[in-house]
């Protein structure tokens, strides 16, 4: 074990003393700390939007959901990841990046309106703290197994370290980082997935694998969970595209093809990578292992080569670091300038700006790590932070773009009425059919917001020449636009 803690705490100061350095890339900028300068090539891109999908919640999520319900169960996350980037980089990528954007929510506010604006930032603000909490809760749970401290103790310690270098460094921070981390996933999952494939023999892994687990019950048996497979597969293909992290990534590329591109080859490599995270978790029936939030890690230390298991034990530790520290940083930007900028009638400079973005990302992160410690259930809270801006921010965003009709009236109603909805249902439904809490609010959120679009075409005229306007950095910064 001795290895595995030295490795551990090597790559944290790797990691810490990388991001630290960003902080000179940053330059007192705001746009730096912001977008990266709105300066970053296709394989930075595409490296970088894989990592939610290679996360504790996508990866070690992935493995445990695929032993406890099923193939499917858990490659819907890497599946729907991956369906999320390939959907961005067909309709999303370009018109966002176009806009010259410095945050996500700031569509909300010139497409339709300020108070649209604040509802889309208080849905993707519960909804993101519900991610981060999922990678800081494996991240603890892996750090436990290896240090044997309590968890606590572990959630407090890789808090503090993946706050320290995020802020300093901010997206520069991330996405530098970022690189290094994927691509330690990356080697890390498929010489385990390999090793594991051959050394066992895929015929003799898989015939220990319950019928009930089989690929094609999954789809299409409700006593095996479809109607929850499809939900899940929906939520992440489609709910995802409101990502924060995600479209940061987008907004701080040097170009729309950039953009696009970014997001196919980052498509192309979660498939690749993160399919067989959910294969391990159905090899470990013949391993003989007991399902729990960490089996993925149980399998990298306890039935891998030292280096192998190493390696993959980086790698998750890595990824869930990359989109802790991205998503964070996002959180703590929304707030800053679209809450509080925004609403308060301020006139800032970057000073301000940075300092207020630094300092607000405080409470973010201690009230995701209060929700890592109630509910440590890294996989489900990334499908859960989904399904809430599915139900109601995705239709505003995706009609916005495509539906010269859609208006403020239909957004608001949309984002607060999906939303709400998706609240009220989610005690209602369990077992085999918990999943229609996530579709039924989804298709609710886009009749409501079509049906309210035409009756109040009158009163709330669109604003579809929004996507003519591209403001300069300077009125960016300033929220004057």
């Amino acid at each position: 074990m001795d290895i595995y803690k030295t490795s551990v705490i090597v790559f944290i100061a790797i990691t810490m003393a990388i991001g630290f350095w960003s902080y000179f890339r940053v330059k007192g900028q705001a746009m730096n700390y912001y977008k990266a300068g709105g300066a970053m090539p296709v394989w930075v891109i595409s490296m970088t939007l894989c990592a939610q999908a290679f996360d504790a919640n996508g990866s070690m999520g992935a493995t445990a959901l695929t032993y406890d319900y099923g193939f499917w169960a858990g490659a819907s996350i890497p599946i729907g990841l991956a369906l999320c980037l390939f959907v961005t980089g067909a309709f999303f990528a370009e018109p966002i990046q176009k806009m010259n954007l410095m945050t996500l929510p700031d569509f909300y506010n010139r497409r339709y309106s300020k108070g649209t604006e604040a509802a889309a930032s208080v849905s993707m603000l519960f909804s993101n703290i519900i991610l981060i909490a999922g990678n800081l809760a494996g991240l603890a749970l892996i750090l436990q197994m290896i240090f044997g401290y309590p968890y606590l103790a572990m959630l407090i310690v890789i808090t503090s370290c993946i706050f320290a270098y995020a802020v300093t460094g901010g997206i520069f921070a991330s996405i530098t980082t970022s690189v290094f981390q994927v691509a330690i996933f990356v080697i890390g999952m498929l010489s385990a997935f390999f090793w594991l494939t051959d050394h066992y023999g895929f015929e003799s892994l898989m015939m220990a694998v319950p019928e009930s687990h089989s690929i094609s019950a999954g789809l299409v048996e409700v006593k095996n969970g479809a109607i929850n497979n499809w939900a899940q597969l929906i939520a992440l293909g489609l709910g995802d595209v409101v990502a924060i992290d995600f479209m940061q990534r987008v907004i701080s590329s040097d170009s729309p093809k950039t953009a696009k591109r970014g997001c196919y080859f980052g498509g192309l490599i979660t498939l690749a990578v993160g399919v067989p995270a959910a294969l391990i978790g159905m090899y470990a029936f013949y391993m003989n292992k007991v399902g729990s939030s960490d089996l993925l890690a149980n399998i990298a230390v306890n039935n891998l080569p030292t280096v192998v298991g190493t390696l993959l034990i980086l790698g998750i530790i890595a990824a869930s670091m990359s989109t802790a520290a991205g998503v964070i940083l996002a959180l703590s930007n929304v707030i800053t300038r679209n809450l509080v900028q925004k609403n308060f009638n301020t006139n800032w400079n970057n000073n301000t700006m940075l300092m207020f973005s630094r300092l607000i990302a405080i409470p973010t992160m201690a009230a995701a790590v209060i929700f890592a410690y109630v509910r440590p259930e890294p996989g489900s809270l990334l499908i859960l932070a989904f399904d809430v801006v599915l139900a109601g921010c995705f239709v505003p965003l995706a009609l916005g773009i495509y539906w010269k009709k859609s208006n403020t009236p239909a957004a608001l109603a949309s984002i607060i009425g999906g939303g709400s909805l998706r609240l009220i249902l989610e005690p209602q439904f369990s077992g085999d059919y918990v999943g229609l809490a996530t579709l039924i609010p989804a298709a609710f959120s886009l009749v409501l917001f079509v049906t309210v679009a035409l009756l109040t075409q009158k009163y709330s005229k669109p604003k579809h020449d929004a996507f003519a306007y591209r403001p300069t950095d300077e009125e960016l910064i300033s929220g004057r636009y």
